[in-house]
């Protein structure tokens, strides 16, 4: 069966070239929850069960998933219906891990979802989510809500999504690391994974640098940042995502003549810019904490700041902290920091500024020349 599976997707989500290998897509965590939900409803509303079910996705696209297992519990009039996830040829731990979902009628006039055995809890600050909150990230929520808009407005349910071996499958993740615990989390932006090597990746990053080169450019690490800087009137053939490859694509823009470039995302990377990380995968260099720690130590900050600092897990987390104690400078000087050495990283033939921005989107500190930079890319 699992053959047979494997080529089912694969002729729905076909291939990508990899350094001369055709490598499989595969769905993501999220894709599964929302196919597990759907068809717990269809066998919960129409009493047949699904071997298939119709997962429409943010792009567009409907695919095709294939059920595992479904029940019914007649004595509480609730539906079960399991599916395995399928990562293609990406390496991922996640591949084939079971995603059940649990759905009865509600009273309420509202979907409501809630998370069972072996999903990860919310521990500490600096996430998308709220403390205490599943690990349900807000896409892939919003991808199993979407499955039910056809239905009707007054549509009252009650959905729960576990994954059984959730929590043995976690501690091979960076979960326990953020302070997600007793589980996996449930991720997915498009719905679709793409496997792809380093190299590959990078390549394909130069490929979108080559067509939208200028004298000048917005460089972001991905949707989060893209986002921000088109609400800010930047447009989309000016920006262009870098992933974490942040020093080779300056290197990159350099050779192809550009001449300035503002550098837009989320403090947790941008900080690492400020102290020569230019390869900014935690795999590679995490030492997010140490870089602003030793700024606030040059701004004289108390210990108990820079302990404080020290035990976050995130920069995100950090935030509050610096805040609470009254050293916002340092966020201008870290800003500062990262635009100086981006701009020595290309023997200073770029001239680079950059914004950092937390979570949710808030502009927390710039460069001196950002907002200059910004008004020319606009105009």
């Amino acid at each position: 069966m699992k053959g047979i599976k494997m080529e089912f997707y694969e002729k729905q989500l076909g291939s990508v070239s990899v350094d001369g290998k055709l490598l499989r897509r595969g769905f993501t965590t999220g894709t599964a929850a929302a196919a597990a939900a759907k068809g717990a409803y269809l066998l919960l509303s129409t009493g047949e069960v699904p071997d298939i079910v119709d997962v429409k996705l943010p792009s567009g696209l409907i695919l095709k998933i294939i059920t595992d297992f479904c029940s019914y519990d007649s004595n509480t009039n609730t539906a079960f219906c399991s599916v395995k996830k399928y990562a293609g040829d990406d390496i991922d731990v996640t591949n084939q891990l079971e995603i059940v979902a649990k759905v009865s009628y509600s009273n309420e006039a509202k979907i409501k979802l809630t998370a069972g055995e072996g999903i990860g809890i919310i521990t500490r600050n600096g996430l998308q989510l709220d403390i205490n909150e599943p690990a349900i990230n807000p896409k892939p929520r919003e991808l199993i809500f979407s499955q039910f808009e056809n239905e009707s407005e007054n549509l009252g349910l009650n959905i729960e999504i576990s994954v059984p071996n959730g929590k043995e499958v976690a501690k091979k993740t960076f979960n326990p690391r953020l302070g997600i615990v007793g589980g996996v989390s449930i991720l997915g932006t498009t719905g679709i994974v793409e496997p792809m090597s380093e190299d590959a990746f990078k390549r394909s990053l130069l490929e979108e640098l080559k067509q939208k080169k200028s004298e000048a450019l917005c460089f972001t690490f991905g949707n989060m940042g893209e986002k921000n800087l088109i609400a800010r009137g930047v447009a989309e053939d000016k920006i262009c995502i870098c992933s974490n490859f942040i020093g080779y694509m300056l290197r990159e823009a350099s050779s192809l003549g550009v001449k300035k470039v503002l550098l837009s995302g989320h403090l947790g990377k941008m900080v690492k810019l400020s102290g020569g990380i230019f390869n900014t995968h935690s795999h590679i260099a995490d030492a997010k904490n140490e870089i602003i720690s030793a700024n606030l130590a040059l701004l004289g900050a108390p210990k108990a700041l820079i302990e404080k600092v020290m035990q976050c897990l995130t920069a995100e987390e950090s935030i509050s902290a610096i805040r609470e104690y009254g050293y916002n400078e340092v966020f201008d000087i870290l800003a500062q920091k990262a635009a100086e050495k981006s701009h020595a990283h290309t023997y200073n033939e770029i001239l680079v500024e950059t914004m950092m921005f937390d979570l949710k989107g808030n502009l927390i500190c710039e460069s001196s020349g950002a907002n200059t930079l910004l008004e020319e890319l606009i105009r």
